[in-house]
């Protein structure tokens, strides 16, 4: 599809409420479905990076360099696998190479998504814990958090496949997810329900291995969830 296609679609779409179930009936396969983009990908973008950074020693600046370049790592990992995914739903596989050589407005995107967590984190570290004015920002936050999970869903995806700069990415994934907010919203619950084990896990097993585990499954859910309700709702689109 086109940019002057995909135009009208910012302003006025129309879509057919999202398939949950569908979405749900493909997470599984398209895992296994392309094991070398995805899994190897995962591996070597995500898992890896996170024991390496955990072996070796640095200081507060190299810390946060390393940690700079894991997050750069990891969404250029969501962004690689988006066209993939939505490419094998459609029966119209493409080549990893031209999947990774379309990556880059996914990962712009996926930098503005990451700016605004930042964001969030900082007002959380302000908030006096224990208070009610703590307590209402902390809502605020996870309020806004869910908010912008059920508009913004597939935000890389659309980003990557339909080549839109950040600020037209916002606009058309918000288009798309319209009357469908609350099957994305509860997705997005279900996905956090999914990985709430493999957090407790990364907490209570020492060393390495329980974080790398649990950064690993989250990063692929956040590959290939928006993937797939951004084929979803395209196939729902009319």
């Amino acid at each position: 599809m086109t940019m002057a296609t995909q135009r009208p679609g910012i302003t006025d779409p129309k879509t057919r409420p999202l398939d949950v179930a569908m979405v749900l009936r493909r997470t599984l396969p398209a895992v296994f479905v392309d094991p070398v983009p995805v899994l190897g990908g995962l591996a070597l973008l995500v898992v890896l990076p996170a024991i390496v950074t955990r072996l070796v020693v640095v200081g507060n600046d190299g810390e946060t360099l390393l940690v700079i370049l894991r997050a750069l790592l990891a969404m250029l990992y969501a962004a690689m696998v988006a066209p993939i995914i939505v490419a094998r739903v459609h029966n119209r596989p493409i080549p990893l190479r031209a999947a990774i050589g379309r990556s880059t407005p996914g990962v712009q995107a996926a930098l503005l998504l990451g700016a605004a967590v930042v964001a969030g984190m900082t007002l959380h570290l302000f908030a006096r814990h224990g208070s009610v004015a703590g307590w209402l920002l902390d809502s605020l936050l996870l309020t806004a958090a869910l908010l912008g999970a059920s508009i913004l869903m597939p935000l890389v995806p659309v980003a990557v496949i339909e080549a839109l700069a950040p600020m037209m990415a916002i606009r058309r994934a918000a288009a798309l997810t319209s009357g469908n907010r609350n099957r994305i919203l509860a997705l997005a619950l279900l996905a956090g329900l999914t990985l709430a084990p493999l957090a407790a896990l990364a907490f209570w097993v020492p060393g390495f291995w329980g974080v790398a585990l649990f950064e690993g499954a989250a990063w692929l859910v956040a590959a290939l969830l928006p993937a797939l309700v951004y084929a979803g709702l395209m196939e729902g689109e009319r």
